[in-house]
């Protein structure tokens, strides 16, 4: 197996973990409810393509439904703090994302594989 596999399997399964996390995890029930109060209507699909911890909050970059993605800064500490919320189709996503990395780049096409099965 060529280790552009390897990495596409390890990525699928990172993107798997992640649906399953965000859909099931009691920790994720937060950023999963803002997600579908946002955007009133949901399926399945949602991929986290990109999670930044930083010291204050979390980053998410989160594909939808295949063809947007959506981009929410979580406070840690929920007691006043805004939660950022942007969306943006994937095109525009690129457009306004250019400095991802190839890997970040690749895994944004292998989440959109995955949510037109």
């Amino acid at each position: 197996m060529t280790r552009q596999r390897l990495s596409d399997k390890r990525m699928i399964c990172e993107l798997e973990a992640g649906q399953e996390w965000l859909l099931s995890a009691p920790a994720s029930r937060r950023l999963l409810s803002l997600i579908r109060s946002r955007l009133q209507s949901i399926t399945r699909n949602v991929y986290i393509v990109r999670h930044i911890t930083e010291q204050t909050e979390d980053l998410y970059d989160i594909l939808v439904d295949g063809s947007m993605v959506v981009q929410i800064e979580v406070p840690r500490d929920v007691s006043g703090a805004e939660i950022l919320f942007e969306k943006s189709d994937v095109k525009e996503y690129l457009g306004s994302h250019r400095q991802l990395t190839k890997p970040d780049r690749r895994k944004l096409e292998l989440a959109i594989e995955l949510a037109q099965r």
